[in-house]
């Protein structure tokens, strides 16, 4: 009967890993096509500009043309008939060609109202595709099992509902991640590999320009690498793992005020201390969500955070003085605020406390305290 199930377990997962490439096929299908008609899109706006400049030239032309022919037919005795037929002639030349026009404007703004819902569409379609990823990976990992045994001290229904909440945490982790480099050096090697080609046939067309085009490449790759390596730190700091909590969220902060133009500053209360690696790790994926819903929705120019390291408690404290909203509200209407509930979850995991204060126009503070060790366990 193990054995059973065990080739009835094997044959399900094979079915899902395939099911999976084939989303991803979809998805990446979708992405690409998705380029295409962007760039199409950005064709056509520009396209739209120029004809409908053309259309108001041309419309004074007609206007002008036939403002002739009026004078022409008024004042006939004065005018010749070549004169005449030239003057209807050149009206009707300037009424078909301002037709002609203006149903190439036609024709290219509904090109451009299709394309933009096919965008839509597509974006739509990119959507899905990644959430049912993470829902496949998510079952992947639970057929896998690979909770077990880190969670044995606990019954099946707890054991479960960590385990969820455990690969929920590292799914949304990955999409993020995959979205980042997707949206920036993914795209930058795109342009860096376009801007060879255009290089490469500079060599034959003139020499002169490819020592300009070669510079603009080299401060490109420069910006990527930087992209790169802020999506490593992001991804793990190495100063969390060398140095501990406080330097790491010091260097965050110093590259966040940097992106974003907000004053940051960080006060520590308390004596210093290292905590379990996972509750660094939580601690830092903490703040950092925090200061990512700042940089989104706040409207702040200035954050302040606080660490608190006490015996039984480890507190962070993030004040913004931004617009503010309703916490109610927010409560009551979670899909709009995945920040804040996916902080609230990872601050349960750890039975921790999670708090939210917030006035409208006068800011809001986000107060997590984590315990400063496990149950039975102590800091490192």
């Amino acid at each position: 009967m193990a054995d059973k199930l065990g080739e009835i377990l094997t044959t399900t997962l094979k079915a899902i890993e395939l099911g999976k490439e084939e989303i991803f096929f979809i998805a990446e299908t979708s992405r690409s096509e998705t380029q295409r008609l962007t760039n199409e899109l950005s064709q056509l706006k520009s396209d739209i500009i120029e004809i409908i400049r053309q259309v108001d030239f041309q419309v004074r032309t007609d206007r002008l043309m036939r403002q002739k022919l009026m004078e022409v037919s008024r004042a006939h005795q004065k005018h010749t008939e070549k004169d005449m037929i030239e003057a209807y002639a050149n009206a009707k030349d300037a009424q078909v060609k301002l037709q002609l026009l203006q149903a190439q404007e036609v024709q290219l703004r509904k090109r451009r109202d299709d394309i933009e819902h096919a965008l839509r569409q597509m974006n739509a379609t990119i959507e899905r595709a990644e959430n049912l990823m993470t829902q496949i990976c998510m079952a992947i990992s639970l057929l896998q099992g690979g909770l077990e045994d880190s969670l044995q001290t606990q019954n099946h229904e707890q054991r479960l509902e960590m385990g969820l909440r455990v690969i929920k945490a590292q799914e949304e982790e990955r999409r993020r991640v995959a979205r980042e480099i997707h949206d920036g050096p993914a795209q930058t090697l795109a342009n860096i590999v376009l801007r060879l080609e255009i290089a490469e046939k500079l060599l034959d067309l003139d020499p002169s320009k490819v020592k300009a085009e070669l510079q603009d490449l080299k401060k490109l790759v420069r910006s990527n690498l930087q992209d790169i390596r802020r999506i490593i730190f992001n991804l793990r700091p190495m100063a969390l793992d060398d140095l501990g909590i406080v330097p790491a969220i010091s260097k965050y902060l110093e590259n966040f005020q940097e992106n974003y133009g907000i004053k940051c500053e960080l006060r520590i209360e308390g004596r210093e201390k290292r905590l379990l690696s996972a509750m660094e790790v939580a601690l830092f994926r903490l703040i950092q969500e925090g200061m990512t819903n700042v940089a989104k929705h706040a409207n702040s120019a200035k954050v302040d955070i606080c660490l608190i390291f006490q015996d039984e408690w480890t507190i962070a404290r993030i004040r913004d003085f931004g617009k503010g909203f309703e916490v109610n509200s927010a409560m009551i209407a979670p899909e709009e605020h995945f920040g804040l509930v996916g902080m609230r979850e990872r601050v349960e995991m750890f039975s921790g406390r999670f708090s939210i204060q917030s006035t409208i126009g006068e800011g809001t503070t986000i107060e997590l305290s984590i315990p400063s060790r496990l149950k039975g366990g102590t800091t490192t």
